[in-house]
């Protein structure tokens, strides 16, 4: 049985982080595989410096940086628990953990072949610079290299990040990336690429329910799951939406205090709670991109709310499955909400997509 090496991001407090490593593990797994994730954190994810990570606006204010360094503590503790309890049952990590990419240098993972992604691993703002963890630099020259689902998190690169990036991706075997505009930035690097629809969409629904919690709302609801608790006029849809479907409004959210107009909070919840959630909702309103891509692969009726950025990789799939018009960005764009979503026609692409990927992975040898 081969050995596979997977570096990706799974130690962030972020649902469609922990799944889709999760969802590629399987995916590796399930065609024979002995897989093993990279259990690299990075300097900038460690629980120090992510503890004290503040927001701009408390600059230079050390009393209210006191208050917010102490309100913090529980969620921390909370997320670092519901996080850590999934990564502990469900995932395979290396024995040694690395925080830099010196450290993994010193002592990499062996394997037959490596592996980066899914998931946002080529996100320079994200991982604060150029990290060479997740460009493979430290797998033996002459072993195979594969890309899975990679994503840039953002539609262009500057020049500077082009040429310190391009050499490190010459080198893989086959690249494979999670939206078009990657191909594109790829191809401008004269680097072949495909693009493939994300781990999660590549596991079928039936699996994700038998990993779901049991239903944690009676009443019909809406779910409303943002990423960042960035808003730009969500609430305000949702609650429309509700009032006029006669739904409860569930948020899922790292907030502690329920806001007005809230039915119900559920904070800090596990993985598993994640996907029931979304499971038994009736509609969703979402920013995330695993929030769209549950809601497609799940069927349900959902709209998308763009944040200020990273919203390429959102409106890819949105074209991928020609659901264009369930991205709103105005209360007068939501007449969308009475056109139902057939989903025969998406369901039909998910197969084909399904069968796409299932080609990429066959050929890893």
């Amino acid at each position: 049985m081969k050995k596979v090496s997977v570096i990706t991001m799974h130690r962030i407090y972020n649902y469609g982080s922990v799944l889709q490593t999760y969802a590629t593990q399987k995916l590796f797994e399930d065609k024979g595989f002995d897989c093993e994730i990279v259990d690299y954190i990075s300097p900038y994810r460690a629980k120090k410096p992510l503890f004290l990570e503040y927001p701009p606006s408390l600059k230079g204010k050390k009393l209210k940086k006191a208050v917010y360094y102490t309100a913090k503590v529980p969620s921390f503790i909370l997320k670092d628990h519901t996080f850590g309890s999934f990564i502990k049952k469900y995932l395979h990590l290396s024995k040694q953990q690395y925080i830099t990419n010196e450290d993994i240098l010193k002592a990499p993972p062996q394997a037959d072949i490596y592996v980066s992604g899914s998931d946002q691993v080529w996100n320079s703002k994200y991982n604060h610079g150029v990290d060479k963890s997740y460009y493979l630099n430290y797998a033996p020259p002459s072993a195979p290299k594969y890309a899975f689902v990679s994503s840039f998190g953002k539609t262009s690169l500057e020049q500077d990040e082009m040429d310190a990036v391009r050499p490190m991706l010459s080198d893989y075997k086959k690249l494979s990336v999670r939206e078009d505009s990657a191909v594109q930035i790829l191809s401008e690097m004269g680097i072949p690429s495909e693009c493939l629809i994300d781990p999660t969409l590549q596991i079928d629904r039936t699996h994700w329910q038998s990993l779901a919690s049991k239903r944690l709302v009676k009443e019909k609801y809406l779910l409303l799951f943002l990423l960042y608790n960035e808003d730009n006029g969500a609430t305000e849809y949702a609650q429309k939406i509700a009032k006029e479907k006669g739904l409860k409004v569930v948020k899922l959210s790292w907030e502690i205090k329920k806001a007005k107009g809230i039915d119900r909070l559920f904070t800090h919840r596990k993985p598993q709670d994640f996907l029931s959630l979304f499971q038994y909702a009736d509609f969703i309103v979402t920013n995330s991109f695993h929030g769209t891509a549950f809601s497609i692969n799940l069927n349900k009726q959902f709209i998308f709310v763009p944040r200020s950025e990273f919203n390429g990789r959102i409106e890819s799939l949105l074209r991928l499955f020609h659901l264009e018009n369930r991205k709103v960005t105005a209360s007068d764009e939501l007449t969308v909400v009475h056109q139902t979503i057939d989903y025969d026609p998406v369901n039909e692409i998910l197969k084909k997509e399904r069968e796409r990927a299932d080609v990429f992975l066959s050929a890893v040898v």
